[in-house]
């Protein structure tokens, strides 16, 4: 009687743990799950709000397609002055944001200098730069492509960048605000890149 009564027990238990263990089993499936279903959909940006200029404009940018802003799902609404942006396939990246000038001042940037005052620092061994205006303006300033290639003191690789936007007149600055983009091999196109400024600005419905 005893023996069986400690085969019955002994039974019991290992049920038990069976069922434990499948239990167990069940709940990391479940959490395995959720988590895969979180990284689908978590952290696609459609848009962010920015400011820019010391009068802190605001302005809402949207996502091309082929792109994405660098910024978590949070902090999207109120973005800051400065987000980066990254093509899917990382043939280029992108820095938005207000580039300063204001009493012959610029941002750390050789664009900017020259745009306003046509001169660069010393800095740089050698600089060149192009402006086109693009045909199109945003809400009344006139969109430019600035293409720029530079070599720096003490460098001897030479760079080639990129920048699309439009000038802005703040209360005690002026600037340019837009995308300096930097390819990682092939140069983009005037026609690529007015049609990123076109999405991102929201001119093509």
């Amino acid at each position: 009687m005893k023996k069986l009564l400690a085969l019955l027990l002994a039974g019991i238990l290992v049920f038990a743990l069976v069922g434990c263990n499948n239990a167990e089993v069940s709940e990391e499936a479940d959490n395995s799950g959720y988590s895969e279903e979180l990284d689908e959909s978590e952290d696609v940006v459609n848009k962010i709000n920015m400011t820019y200029g010391d009068d802190e404009t605001k302005i809402t940018l949207y996502k091309p397609e082929d792109a994405f802003f660098s910024v978590d799902a949070e902090d999207a609404d109120d973005a800051g002055d400065i987000v980066i942006m990254l093509a899917d396939d990382y043939s280029w990246d992108a820095e938005i944001m207000g580039y300063q000038h204001f009493e012959g001042i610029s941002s750390n940037v050789p664009f900017v200098e020259y745009y306003f005052d046509g001169a660069t620092s010393d800095n740089y061994t050698f600089y060149e730069q192009e402006i086109t205006d693009l045909g199109i303006d945003y809400e009344g300033k006139p969109v430019k492509l600035i293409r720029y290639t530079y070599k720096e003191v003490d460098d001897e690789e030479e760079y080639k960048e990129c920048f699309v936007g439009f000038e802005y007149k703040g209360t005690e600055d002026s600037g340019l605000f837009g995308l300096k983009i930097t390819p990682s091999d092939e140069e983009l196109s005037d026609s690529y890149i007015k049609g990123l400024f076109n999405q991102m600005f929201a001119l093509e419905k």
